[in-house]
């Protein structure tokens, strides 16, 4: 009998009931839009934010103490002071290895092109790296820094001249892709250990050599903040490449003609340096397999309080924890481990910025989601307020039969049900479109479809329904028989 009572209700008032699921159907997309959106938000944000650089660096672990004039670290280049290149196979061999998008290797050597001081850095454009016998990772500076501008084209690893060179260099010597540039190399005949440290981390006192011409030295005033001094014990010192062969320090030069394959404006330093392939660099440098720093994009989980733990107090379960939870310090934990003879640290000002951007978009997510359930929940309230009113006179007669309050309420909240699963199902189809359609056009990457989000919107279709229906059915029970009846 309420099977069949429920579908006689259901089969009449037609346009009420569907303008009820329109209603429901409506807010359960915008809901269910949002909700698969957020199941991948946070890797695709993660993969956009990757583009704009790393958030891990790698460099040589210190074989002497540091001296730090001024906050700025002037170790020494010794010997020691370099990764071994063959070594960095190992971040794809970590447990988080299918997190880390991309890195690229650094070297950095002190040279003059076309009579300007710059910077000659080696490094990596695209690598094909042999992981195991059955992958291979593609990596590099293109990976790295795919919003880099390159007027040109990108030079191959394999090339044995072909170069970047920075923006505002380029324009200083006025060369352009195609040109051809002459780099004189300065390196200490036995142990090269004048190349550069780091110098991206390091704001050097000018230390320029000198120059009749004012306008000269203002024209290289950029580059030569490589050549620096600084004070130790009280005295003066100098490094070893910013001095000249008079000196007696056994410097030789190496002048190589380049060809310039394109020109790059990353808005960094960078577009006073010039970009060579690191095999090239390292021949030139007579460090062969070895590299300076190392930078890697890896996608990495908001760190919160739980992320910065003292790891000498944690327990055995909380450590599994933390390691198995894709932090960018449980990310670098687990490259130390595996290069030990490397110091790794996430670089944290990039981090906390992709954590702040990544809990806003979930804040925002989560505010148009019950914004959209909350508009759902009252136009289903009117909806059934209206239907309330013209029921009254039917509701009467139930009651007058001998039905409970409660088994009124039933049948009423019933039909509401059967309405907002309905609505629900409509819901999340049309959200799972919507979601499609969105990623496409913001990411470039279509969603999946998550039938995870199935029930979730089936339970909040019921939800809306039956909260937007709680006070038209609570007015409608509190009427007289007597009164609905005789009226």
């Amino acid at each position: 009998m309420l099977v069949r009572i429920l579908l006689e209700s259901l089969a009449r008032r037609r346009r009420r009931k569907l303008l009820s699921i329109l209603a429901v159907a409506l807010g359960i997309a915008a809901a269910a839009t949002v909700g698969t959106l957020s199941l991948d938000i946070g890797d695709k944000i993660s993969r956009e934010l990757r583009s704009y650089g790393a958030n891990i660096s790698i460099t040589p672990a210190a074989d002497t103490l540091a001296i730090s004039v001024g906050g700025v670290d002037y170790r020494p280049a010794g010997s020691g002071a370099f990764i071994a290149e063959d070594e960095l196979v190992k971040l794809k061999q970590i447990f988080w290895r299918n997190n880390i998008m991309a890195f690229t290797p650094f070297l950095y050597v002190p040279a003059t092109v076309n009579g300007q001081p710059t910077v000659l850095i080696g490094t990596w454009f695209e690598k094909l790296l042999q992981v195991d016998k059955s992958e291979v990772f593609a990596t590099g500076l293109e990976k790295l820094h795919p919003t880099w501008k390159v007027t040109g084209e990108w030079p191959d690893d394999n090339a044995a001249s072909g170069v970047l060179v920075g923006r505002r260099l380029a324009a200083r010597l006025m060369v352009g892709a195609g040109s051809t540039i002459t780099v004189t190399l300065a390196g200490d005949s036995t142990s090269r250990s004048g190349m550069l440290e780091n110098p991206a981390n390091v704001s050097f006192r000018g230390v320029a050599r000198r120059r009749d011409d004012e306008e000269s030295r203002k024209a290289t005033g950029s580059s030569s903040r490589f050549l620096a001094q600084f004070t130790l014990n009280g005295q003066s010192e100098i490094p070893r490449f910013a001095r000249n062969d008079s000196e007696g320090l056994g410097m030789t030069r190496s002048t190589n003609t380049l060809r310039v394959r394109g020109v790059v404006e990353t808005g960094g330093e960078e577009d006073d340096q010039v970009l060579a392939p690191l095999a090239m660099v390292q021949r030139l440098a007579g460090v062969e397999g070895k590299v300076r720093r190392v930078e890697v994009s890896a996608l990495t989980k908001p760190e919160d309080a739980f992320a910065r733990s003292d790891l000498s107090k944690l327990s055995p379960e909380e450590m599994d924890r933390w390691y198995c939870t894709p932090y960018a310090s449980s990310i670098a934990y687990q490259i130390q481990q595996a290069i030990p003879e490397a110091q790794v640290k996430p670089i944290y000002q990039v981090a906390d910025t992709e954590g702040k951007i990544l809990n806003r978009v979930g804040i925002l997510m989560g505010v148009l989601a019950l914004a959209a359930l909350t508009t759902a929940g009252l136009a289903v309230a009117s909806m059934m307020l209206a239907t309330a009113l013209e029921r009254r006179a039917e509701i009467g007669l139930f009651k007058s039969l001998g039905a409970t309050d409660g088994r009124v309420a039933t049948l009423l909240l019933l039909e509401a049900g059967v309405l907002g699963l309905v609505g629900g199902i409509g819901g999340y189809v049309l959200g799972s479109v919507l979601a499609w359609r969105v990623a496409l056009a913001v990411f470039g990457v279509p969603t999946g479809i998550h039938l995870v989000m199935l029930p979730v919107c089936l339970a909040l279709a019921l939800a809306v329904t039956l909260a937007g229906s709680a006070l038209p059915l609570g007015r409608a029970l509190r009427a007289s028989p007597a009164v609905v009846l005789r009226d």
